[in-house]
């Protein structure tokens, strides 16, 4: 007897049957090229001002404390989300497949029963989360209770805020999530100007107050596709109960070990290397999360609708969205990372001040890292959304790349300190990124040989020209001109060399479109 069987029976005996058929999703095809820039629209100005608010964020943080103890502070928030990264993360990547999948194979009750029990375990780690998360907080560094306390709260509200997002995503409720990340993300810079101004030091609580709105909109939204009285839902049934929970500790175990390394790196710095380097570092990790904003928006776009095509045996949709997310994710990217290569110093500056701009060799590698990191986005997503032997390549080359990464991060960060660090990331990020793709390139036969040999030579270009800008001998305003300078011709070299794949590119995606 299925789901929908049993919503039937249930109203026959309550003696107010309106209807012949169990509720059944709107058939649509998720991988289709406009359906997925409608997500990834949306998705994109959400995370824009996401990103935006973390920035803006720190840099009042930096400006109003120094490098010293700004490192710290990020130091504290790398704990929050490493903590956030394990379980949450596995949770969340389990609420997007699964409810996603039970939708396209028509189940509704379903995916409203996964979303419910994924969402009990959720509050019930981000409780635990939160409170381990303090504790770390005051046995690591020399911190109030009060700042404590800040750490615990922003560790449960991300571990509830990553959990929820995915079921708007699942739900395919995206432009609702936009909305409320728009409303908590104005939130916590409001929120953060009040804490400066006051001369507080709870630099944490913003930016749990922004997720808390993300997560108070999701408990009041209605996102299941069922409608609301009817029979009781059944228990995910144990089978289907097991695959779950065991995607998400995949996936936890793959969170954890990519993005959790990110998020650890002031930790490790703080360990091998100098105070300021971890300053240094920490404003690193922040300025190049923007360019993580793409990757990001295709993952919540793609996941769900690959999951979906799983669902509905639609292999091909998923082969060409996995090619296209690829070669789009290399080709959209290579001119702002080329261009900002040579920019490093500028940017630290305006960032900081004059007292971060020693730290443009962390920022270089740390650019570079995050580009070769998000190419996987396309492969990863693929592998993932299939069965869960394919789900163990992308999380056992992770694993693979953050064990790479910490065997390397002491012995380079002793020697070279916060860009050593940075460099062992550079190292993790190659293993967890190549093995999915050469895993979707051999199974899928890709066309990415001459994508990927050209992304390559634009870094190497960009790197080249980065270097010899800061070996210019001239100073202030000429300085200044000499990096932009370099930094046009960079990106323009950059576009010059991927125009060709541009515009197949958008031609494929016309096709889709057709």
């Amino acid at each position: 007897m299925s789901s929908g069987d049993v919503v039937i029976i249930g109203a026959i005996r309550r003696g107010r049957l309106r209807a012949v058929a169990p509720p059944v999703a709107p058939a649509r095809r998720p991988l289709a090229a406009r359906a997925v820039l409608r997500t990834g629209a949306l998705s994109f100005g959400a995370l824009v001002v996401l990103g935006l608010s973390r920035l803006v964020h720190g840099s009042l943080v930096s400006h109003a404390t120094g490098p010293q103890a700004y490192g710290v502070i990020g130091s504290l928030i790398g704990i929050t989300y490493v903590a956030g990264l394990f379980v949450p993360a596995g949770l969340a990547s389990a609420m997007a497949k699964f409810v996603a999948h039970n939708r396209g194979r028509a189940d509704p009750a379903a995916a409203e029963a996964v979303h419910l029990l994924l969402r009990r375990i959720c509050d019930a780690s981000a409780v635990v989360l939160g409170v381990l998360s303090a504790v770390a907080a005051r046995l690591l560094f020399p911190v109030s209770l009060a700042d404590a306390v800040a750490v615990g709260l922003l560790a449960a509200a991300f571990c509830a805020y990553s959990v929820d997002k995915a079921a708007f995503y699942g739900f395919d409720r995206v432009a609702r999530y936009s909305r409320l990340e728009v409303a908590g993300s104005g939130l916590a810079i409001l929120a953060t100007v009040v804490v400066i101004v006051a001369g507080w030091t709870v630099y944490l609580l913003p930016l749990a107050l922004g997720y808390a709105v993300v997560v108070a909109g999701a408990r009041l939204t209605r996102l299941p596709d069922t409608p609301r009285g009817g029979a009781p839902l059944p228990p995910v049934p144990a089978a289907h109960r097991r695959e779950v929970l065991a995607f998400a500790g995949l996936a936890a175990l793959g969170a954890g070990s990519a993005a959790g390394l990110l998020q650890g790196l002031p930790l490790l710095a703080s360990a091998f290397a100098a105070g300021p380097d971890v300053g240094y570092l920490v404003t690193s990790v922040t300025l190049v999360s923007p360019l993580y904003l793409l990757p990001r928006v295709l993952g919540l776009a793609l996941f769900p609708a690959m999951s979906h095509a799983q669902g509905e045996g639609d292999a091909t949709a998923v082969r060409r969205s996995t090619d296209l997310s690829m070669r789009g994710t290399v080709v959209v990217l290579a001119a702002p990372l080329a261009a900002a290569l040579p920019l490093a110093q500028p940017l630290l500056r305006l960032y900081g001040g004059d007292a971060f701009v020693a730290g443009a060799p962390e920022l270089r590698f740390m650019l570079v890292a995050t580009y070769v990191s998000v190419l996987a986005t396309g492969p990863v997503n693929a592998l993932s959304s299939g069965s869960l032997r394919d789900s163990l390549r992308p999380v056992g080359y992770a694993v693979a790349g953050c064990v790479a990464g910490l065997l390397l991060a002491a012995p380079l960060g002793r020697a070279y300190g916060g860009a050593g660090v940075a460099v062992a990331y550079l190292a993790a990020m190659l293993v967890t990124t190549g093995g999915p793709v050469a895993s979707a390139w051999r199974r899928w036969h890709m066309p990415w040989t001459g994508t990927l040999v050209r992304g390559t030579l634009v870094v190497a270009a960009a790197a080249a020209l980065a270097v010899a800008g800061d070996t210019v001998d001239v100073a202030g305003p000429a300085r200044l001109v000499t990096q932009l300078a370099a930094a046009l011709v960079a990106g323009g070299l950059a576009v010059i060399v991927f125009a060709q794949d541009g515009r197949l590119l958008l031609t494929r995606m016309d096709e889709g479109n057709a």
